[in-house]
């Protein structure tokens, strides 16, 4: 993976300041074909900071089963701002390929800073309804399913705790009754063997549970607070990152 993140900085002369794994790999319910979802942060040289005209900021490949999206640190930061639910789960992977922990450490404490509950409870709750609408056949896909369950716990942890959720799937199991915790668990060990197109039998008790999770955090998202992001102190960081 290193090899393939430095060709990237060598053919498009960019310094890779971090990257991590996304997606179901990070989420820890990959299954044995699942891509590997790299995302990336990268600075130019400074001159690409001083001109006039807007640049592109994102680098996309798709190579096989390396799919990766790169967004310039700027960009990055702008999103973090606003709470961009991708853009801060990206910092908090627990798959990280580059990048320095001194660097990390700074912008996960501008991420905490910049987390709106608000913002980031109605993106999970547009994620899970739409991977809900997938769960009404008698057989589903598991990745739909665990989508779906993903997210609707996400937003079950920002109601319960006003935080951000972890990343790992695993760590939300302890927001549900132990019953429905064993049958996701027994449900996670199938996808970890099955292909992404298998189908499984429908699981009535798990899919009312996400149901009911997703209008439980429907009902409650507006009554969250919003983010309280530190402009001077981006601005800061974003200057001493591309002037070192």
């Amino acid at each position: 993976m290193k090899t393939k993140l430095k060709n990237i900085e060598e053919e498009r002369n960019v310094k890779i300041v971090y990257a991590c794994e996304s997606g179901s790999r990070a989420w820890g319910f990959a299954s044995p074909d699942s891509d590997y979802d790299v995302r990336f942060l990268y600075t130019h040289p400074i001159e690409w900071y001083l001109a006039v005209a807007e640049k592109r900021d994102t680098i996309t490949i798709m190579d096989g089963d390396f799919d990766a999206v790169g967004w310039e640190l700027r960009k990055s930061l702008r999103l973090l701002k606003k709470s961009n639910v991708p853009a801060l789960e990206h910092l908090f992977s627990p798959i990280m390929y580059m990048g320095s922990a001194t660097i990390l450490t700074e912008m996960r404490r501008i991420a905490v800073d910049c987390f709106s509950p608000i913002a980031s409870m109605f993106h999970y709750l547009s994620m899970s309804k739409k991977y809900e609408e997938k769960l009404a056949g008698e057989q589903l896909k598991l990745k739909s399913l665990f989508y779906a369950l993903r997210t609707g716990l996400a937003g079950k942890w920002i109601l319960e705790h006003q935080t951000m959720p972890p990343v790992v799937f695993n760590e939300m199991l302890a927001l549900v009754s132990e019953d429905i915790a064993d049958e996701i668990r027994e449900l996670m060990a199938i996808k970890a063997r099955e292909g992404e197109s298998y189908l499984h039998n429908r699981n009535d008790s798990i899919v009312r549970f996400v149901s009911a999770t997703i209008a439980a955090n429907e009902e409650y998202a507006k009554s969250l607070p919003s983010g309280k992001p530190d402009s001077e102190r981006i601005d800061h960081f974003l200057y001493k990152i591309i002037t070192r």
